[in-house]
């Protein structure tokens, strides 16, 4: 049975009402807060208060290891994306270098003689490098190709002289934009240079690149000496007809001789003749090495010496080195002597024994003066090139010294006749490779 719950006359709300809206509305911000804490801090005596400041805070709850809060879900994004963007660098900077690997193989490859364009094609590569924090130098002195440096196969399919110069009437060839970007050149590099003008039996090219500090350094006292302006040493080769393809002749001038060899003490002249990169050395001669078994010379001399260096394979040579007057007497009568022994200081006629090894055509009247020096260089032994790192087989080489000479000793002594006023020694070296004919044996 239900029995309704019978309201008080006296109650105008009813016992089981829900709450008012006011009540339900009303947030903590309607409640005092702060004067409850103050009412509690006031209700503290002094003495507890003083507890309460020496209390340490509480410690703060231990962060997750993982990242949970938007915060440190972004600073994971920002590393994640550091590692991909160093990634993505490395991987566009070795696509540019294998780009430009690409073009410059494509350039030695198809040999374009347009310089313009060749110039054109190596600024962007450098840009490009640039951009990238790569060196077009390194680039350029790799060995990419086969083995070599661009610049060696620059050489190697670089045209004759003859057509070259036809191109450098109108700008600069391959080769000079190439060592250009790639300055400045390592030694392994100029090795290569050299190498390549070996190869190509390439004079011309090689004696315009000793021209050049870097393919001919000089010491400190020959530069003061020497200047910027002034090459070392001027070299023409004449290749003599005949005789077996073997003959040829070198023509030389050496500025400020007799106080670089005062000085410096050591000259040295390059050349590449019959497929050989030779060296005609004038140097003042030192203590000599312990074990030495080569010929050694009187210390202090002044000597003078032949050999072969790089690559060049050995070879019997005979050779004599001529040395004219400066100012030859106007009255001297300049007829040759007749055929004699080989011997130092003989007409030069006489050298070779029998006058078919006369190696030069047209030779000039200074040369067969009876005062011209004329230097014997023969050996029994095959000249061999030095090898090994840093040349520790030193090799094989001819050494004469200029006191074996009568008139070659005047050399060593200022103002002689054979210096000329501008301080320049002029001089001839005449080779002919193969044993003479005195070591020939008959078996």
């Amino acid at each position: 049975m239900v029995i309704d719950k019978q309201a008080l006359p006296d109650d105008p709300t009813p016992s089981d009402a829900p709450p008012s809206y006011d009540t339900v509305t009303a947030g903590p911000s309607s409640q005092p807060l702060q004067d409850t804490k103050r009412s509690f801090s006031d209700s503290l005596s002094p003495s507890t208060s003083s507890h309460l400041s020496d209390i340490p805070p509480p410690v703060p709850p231990k962060t997750p290891t993982t990242p949970i809060s938007p915060s440190t879900s972004a600073k994971g994004k920002a590393r994640a994306t550091g590692w991909f963007a160093f990634a993505t660098e490395a991987r566009t900077r070795s696509e540019v270098r294998n780009t430009v690997l690409g073009l410059v193989r494509d350039l030695i490859q198809e040999h374009i003689t347009n310089s313009e364009a060749a110039t054109g094609i190596l600024q962007s590569c450098a840009e490009a490098c640039a951009t990238h924090s790569l060196s077009l130098s390194s680039i350029l002195q790799k060995k990419s190709i086969e083995n070599h440096t661009p610049l060696y196969w620059a050489i190697v399919k670089r045209p004759p002289d003859e057509q070259q110069a036809k191109e450098d009437m109108q700008c600069p060839d391959l080769l000079t934009a190439l060592i250009s970007y790639a300055s400045p050149l390592n030694e392994a590099t100029v090795t290569e240079v050299r190498l390549a003008c070996l190869a190509t039996s390439d004079q011309a090219l090689f004696q315009r690149l000793r021209q050049s500090p870097e393919f001919a350094p000089v010491s400190g006292a020959d530069q003061m000496l020497l200047g910027v302006s002034i090459p070392p040493e001027e070299v023409e080769l004449e290749d003599i007809p005949g005789e077996g393809g073997g003959s040829f002749a070198v023509n030389f001038t050496i500025p400020h001789f007799h106080k670089r060899m005062v000085v410096s003490k050591h000259i040295e002249v390059q050349f590449i003749a019959r497929s050989r990169m030779w060296q005609l050395t004038f140097f003042v001669a030192s203590e000599p090495r312990r074990n030495r078994a080569a010929y050694a010379p009187r210390v202090g001399s002044w000597c003078i010496a032949l050999s072969l260096i790089e690559s060049s394979p050995p070879t019997y040579v005979q050779a004599r080195l001529l040395i004219p007057e400066a100012k030859p007497p106007p009255t001297e009568v300049q007829t040759p002597d007749p055929l004699g022994p080989s011997t130092n200081d003989t007409s030069p006629s006489s050298f070779f024994r029998f006058p078919s090894l006369s190696l030069s055509p047209n030779p000039t009247p200074e040369l067969h003066s009876k005062n011209t020096i004329s230097i014997v260089l023969n050996s029994n032994e095959q000249l061999e090139a030095a090898t090994g790192t840093r040349r520790r087989h030193a090799g094989k080489s001819i050494v004469v010294s200029l006191e074996e000479s009568t008139l070659g000793v005047n050399l060593q002594y200022g103002n002689n006749a054979y210096i000329g006023p501008d301080e320049k020694l002029r001089g001839r070296l005449e080779a002919r490779l193969g044993k003479s004919e005195a070591d020939c044996v008959i078996c």
